[in-house]
């Protein structure tokens, strides 16, 4: 399973064997990404892939100096999750 950022429509996206097996929207304005969708396949939740997908997100918010809005209720349960991440919340 591989994480993908498809930069040019503003998601991320979970693969496994070529399958798209999960998607994270988001949307940039005034230098805040907001997270707004976050969903994987029923077969594959639990498995922290959409987990994965909202850190990989800020890593990537951090790496282009942006501050991150969560409209995703999933999205907020990670970040409460890891504490390292409230410097980058809008």
């Amino acid at each position: 399973m591989e994480i993908v950022h498809v930069k040019d429509q503003n998601k991320w996206l979970a693969v496994n064997d070529e399958v798209q097996i999960g998607e994270l929207n988001y949307a940039i304005k005034d230098g805040i990404l907001t997270i707004n969708h976050t969903e994987v396949d029923g077969y594959y939740r639990g498995n922290k892939i959409a987990e994965d997908m909202v850190l990989a997100t800020a890593e990537f918010a951090r790496t282009e100096d942006m501050k991150i809005a969560l409209e995703c209720s999933f999205a907020e349960k990670v970040f409460e999750k890891h504490p390292e991440l409230k410097d980058i919340l809008a």
